[in-house]
């Protein structure tokens, strides 16, 4: 293979590439980069077999080929090359790299030792917008558990029936869901569950993405112009979500959002002290947020807002707070109570098809 390209072509790409080479894997060819030179382009591939990316970057092809070479530092050499032009080319069980007076060679594996990361991209079944993803995504992902235990929390769940679409993240503490007025995406399947990592990983492309889903290989992809993401769709039993979704409330409180945000900064000095905990008081049209630390000390704020309904309580985890704030784009959100031992919804006025569940913590008083 004979190439040339421009540092800036592939650069904005190696974070997503490096992310995906697995840190210490069983497998060695798997801490390997796919390098191909077709005739229509130059692809870069890696993955863990659970994830995997192709992306295509644009370049002059003097002659076809492919190889593998060591993944993070092939990636950490680009990253430390000037923006400038790049040749690259192989020989025999060698690559180079050469950049202004930079000369670097990577010892090579051959690609037939390489997995295929991609069978067929299946039925396109829907087409976000690099806006759309963002907004909705960043929403859900932020309540998808860490926990593989249980894979099927480890997802995003997408069903559809009645004209709607739910999107739907949970990890049994707080639970986020986004519907989308569409009679049909699938086209012969009530729901599926991708991994919120593969969506994670969607969030940093730009443009339009298209979902594809081919049940047969039981894989999903995402794919936009410069670069092609593929995952397995996670299999197991998703929590019937609409039984934790409060039908009433007795309080409801709308906030500004960033002002809400700054006070729990305050407040989370003295919460990481006692279990993250944080206890919301709201009367009189203001919350007050209280955290205390018996070998620290205590931490109050007062936010005004407008509040609907009796007075109420209730204790949360300040990082549930702070995880749904920080990844709200809106003004205000509105906060709904029952009780100090039932779930507490989070709605956006300015996003009535979105809600944010958080169970309480139970106080010792």
């Amino acid at each position: 293979m004979k190439i040339e390209f421009l540092i800036e072509n592939i650069e904005k790409f190696l974070p997503l590439v490096s992310k995906v080479i697995p840190v210490h894997s069983q497998i060695p060819i798997l801490s390997n980069v796919l390098l191909e030179v077709t005739k229509q382009g130059f692809y870069v591939s890696t993955t863990s077999l659970e994830i995997g990316v192709k992306i295509k970057v644009p370049a002059k092809i003097e002659e076809e080929g492919a190889t593998t070479v060591p993944g993070k530092q092939f990636i950490e050499a680009l990253s430390s090359l000037p923006k400038d032009k790049v040749s690259v080319t192989s020989e025999k069980d060698s690559l180079r790299v050469k950049c202004r007076d930079n000369n670097i060679t990577f010892q090579t594996i051959a690609k037939d030792e390489f997995p295929n990361i991609l069978e067929q991209k299946g039925e396109k079944v829907h087409t976000f917008s690099g806006e759309e993803i963002k907004e909705m995504f960043e929403k859900l992902t932020l309540a998808a558990s860490l926990d593989d235990s249980r894979p099927e929390l480890t997802g995003i769940l997408i069903s559809q029936k009645d004209g709607v679409i739910d999107f739907v993240a949970t990890d049994g503490f707080r639970l986020s869901l986004k519907k989308i007025k569409k009679s049909k995406i699938f086209s012969d399947q009530e729901s599926i569950i991708l991994p919120a990592r593969l969506i994670i990983e969607a969030m940093s492309l730009s443009g339009d993405i298209s979902l594809y889903i081919y049940k047969k290989g039981n894989q999903v992809v995402l794919e936009n112009e410069e670069a092609l993401l593929i995952g397995r769709l996670i299999n197991g039993e998703f929590p019937n979500y609409e039984r934790v979704i409060p039908t009433s409330f007795k309080t409801s409180i709308t906030l500004d959002v960033q002002e809400f945000l700054q006070k729990l900064r305050l407040t989370s000095i003295f919460a990481r002290d006692a279990a993250n905990i944080v206890k919301i008081s709201v009367s009189d049209g203001k919350v007050r947020i209280i955290a205390r630390s018996s070998g620290v000390g205590e931490g109050e704020a007062v936010i005004e807002g407008e509040q609907k309904g009796k007075d109420n309580e209730i204790a949360f985890n300040i990082k549930f707070l702070m995880d749904l704030l920080r990844n709200i784009q809106e003004k205000t959100i509105t906060i709904e109570l029952s009780s100090p031992v039932e779930p507490a919804t989070f709605r956006i006025p300015e996003d009535p098809d979105f809600l944010h569940i958080i169970m309480p913590v139970r106080l010792q008083e």
